[in-house]
């Protein structure tokens, strides 16, 4: 839920013309809450994929696994994507730069395990 929150949230900040500062706070502290969440949720199911493939599988597990990878790794692949758009449209100078750099490293990390396309 807090995921589309943050998204929606992200998406209406990017259509509004004028930017307010304290908009675009309240959004920036959002996708963080979410990112941390995702963060933490990527990191628990690689541990849980870890040990999964450590034992033998047959194709029931393995199909399982892998789901357990996408479903995780896409959360974390589409909060970057809405966090790095809205770093775009609020920060400025320096710190805009390094963040979206930042951003656009772990973007191109993760989307090619996932066999996606960077727009």
């Amino acid at each position: 839920m807090k995921l589309l929150t943050a998204v929606i949230a992200a998406a209406l900040l990017l259509a509004a013309p004028a930017r307010a500062d304290e908009d675009c706070d309240a959004v920036v502290k959002a996708l963080e809450d979410a990112q941390l969440v995702s963060t933490k949720t990527l990191d628990q199911t690689m541990g849980d994929i870890k040990r999964a493939t450590s034992e033998a599988a047959d194709d029931k597990k393995k199909t399982s696994v892998k789901n357990m990878f996408c479903s995780a790794s896409g959360e974390y692949l589409g909060n970057t994507r809405a966090f790095r758009a809205v770093m775009a449209e609020c920060l400025e100078g320096d710190k805009r730069r390094a963040s979206l750099s930042s951003l656009d490293k772990s973007i191109k990390e993760w989307s090619p395990l996932l066999h996606i396309d960077i727009v």
